[in-house]
């Protein structure tokens, strides 16, 4: 079986393959039906070439089946299932219902306050496989889940145990900390606080287009194997320095300067005190909802003579908050600075 291409209609055991859900960790996931138990599952498949590398595929299988957590996609079983004189691996997991925060983000925007509450449960899943003496390897958006409204971390398919050895190339690389770019690199837990913290990047600023953004910065690969890249990315001007400063310690190029563990990090997190959760309603305009505050809209209104920047306190306009401009990115400017002085206490 080839994983590039798609077999969805096809029978692989128990499982009819109903949708392919894409590619990743080194092999094909797929909607299935169980036939046997008459239910949906996600399944990823991988092609089995020779017995030894079979047993190593049930030993790196049982890594993500001991990470049983609210906040990390469950693995059911794994076996080994005859397909066209072939033999293919099949995990059967959980299947989510619902996009992955990479896709969310290429037709959505993630307001600041939700992406530090998807960070902060996804740190608890992080966390728990630390605990495990296990290093999740691959954290990024496409391998954050949003099932039922509850994010949960999925792919354990670059898994290891702590301190093991791995080649460089076993990474992925945008979000690989810069010791990981050198032979006989380590895994560790500051090596997984790095990546969460470029995801946690994409997710504040919104980035729908992570390859297309970074071929924009020049001499990438330089920055990210010294370990600059993070102080040469932009920062929307909606974000908050607190919070970017989180990213910073995060994605710092000395291991020892970053968060020594995912709690240490979560209550960094937890320490912020969100006030307004923003939220684009359309170009130029932007609600924030806060408990125990009044609704607000700021927005851009076009008149004869200025370009002026309306907030309304639950649709009254705040002639104190308010202001006029003489141009559009004068106007865009305030509006921005309103939002990120807002977003926290």
């Amino acid at each position: 079986m080839d994983i590039r291409l798609d077999y969805s209609g096809s029978e692989v055991g128990k499982y009819y393959l109903i949708q392919k859900l894409g590619n990743g960790g080194f092999g094909a996931v797929y909607k299935a039906f169980d036939r046997i138990l008459g239910v949906e599952k996600a399944i990823k498949i991988l092609e089995v070439t020779d017995p030894k590398e079979a047993f190593k595929l049930f030993s790196e299988a049982s890594i993500p089946y001991k990470c049983r957590h609210n906040h990390i996609i469950k693995i059911n079983s794994g076996e080994i299932i005859g397909f066209n004189d072939e033999l293919l691996f099949v995990v059967d997991m959980e299947l989510a219902n619902g996009e992955s925060i990479d896709s969310l983000l290429k037709h959505a925007y993630i307001s600041v306050v939700d992406s530090l509450n998807i960070m902060r449960d996804i740190l608890f899943a992080v966390e728990y496989s630390h605990l495990q003496g296990i290093i999740h390897r691959d954290i990024k958006p496409a391998n954050i889940l949003i099932d039922n409204g509850v994010p949960k971390l999925s792919d354990f398919g670059l898994s290891t145990a702590l301190g093991n050895v791995i080649v460089p190339w076993r990474w992925y690389r945008t979000h690989a900390a810069p010791e990981t770019f050198v032979n006989n690199s380590v895994a560790t837990v500051e090596t997984d606080i790095y990546a969460l913290g470029m995801t946690l990047y994409r997710m504040i600023n919104g980035i729908s287009d992570w390859s297309l953004f970074l071929h924009r910065i020049p001499d990438v690969e330089n920055l990210m194997r010294s370990g600059k890249l993070i102080d040469k990315l932009p920062v929307a001007s909606f974000v908050p320095d607190k919070i970017h400063k989180i990213v910073k310690k995060a994605c710092h190029k000395l291991p020892e300067k970053r968060y020594h563990s995912a709690t240490e990090m979560r209550n960094a997190i937890e320490k912020l005190c969100p006030l307004y959760n923003w939220k684009i309603v359309e170009d130029d305009y932007w609600r924030g909802e806060a408990i125990g505050y009044p609704i607000k809209d700021i927005y851009v209104e076009l008149k004869r003579n200025s370009i002026d920047v309306v907030v309304a306190n639950n649709g009254r306009k705040s002639s104190q908050d308010s202001g006029k401009f003489s141009d559009l990115f004068e106007a865009r400017q305030y509006m921005m600075e309103y939002v990120k002085n807002t977003t926290l206490q």
